[in-house]
């Protein structure tokens, strides 16, 4: 079972992390933690089919407090979880990593993410609200 958990800030980190106590019995999970910067708050270098992009210092560190909470909250899991750092538009890079990732299940904060996208995609949900998490899954 593949999970892409769609962060924006430090504390969707531990609201998705409340999710380790669905997967203990599960053998075969890995869960892909994505962070999405926006890509007009860098400068973009044009190489060909592949944007690059510089990022402010700011968005950077920030980045990197996020992978370091991920790594605290999963610290047992870190064989079967991995951060992933995206630059471009939200609906574009959730898509592209959801087909790459093969995943099965997205987990997102509602006020995160457009859940018509989020429908669209094909896939089942767990959808986040301030508090609370919302289950069973969404489809």
């Amino acid at each position: 079972m593949n999970i892409v958990m769609i962060v924006s800030e430090i504390d969707d980190v531990d609201r998705l992390g409340r999710l380790k106590q669905y997967f203990d019995e599960v053998d075969d999970f890995r869960i892909t933690v994505l962070y999405i910067s926006d890509p007009q708050e860098g400068l973009c270098l044009d190489t060909g089919n592949h944007a690059h992009y510089i990022l402010p210092d700011a968005e950077l560190v920030f980045k990197q407090e996020l992978e370091d909470r991920v790594s605290h909250v999963f610290l047992h899991w870190l064989d079967r979880v991995k951060f992933r750092h995206e630059v471009g538009n939200r609906s574009v890079v959730i898509d592209r990593v959801i087909r790459e990732e093969h995943a099965d299940i997205v987990a997102v904060c509602r006020n995160r993410c457009d859940e018509d996208l989020l429908a669209s995609l094909g896939t089942h949900r767990v959808l986040f609200d301030d508090t609370s998490l919302e289950l069973p899954l969404a489809n």
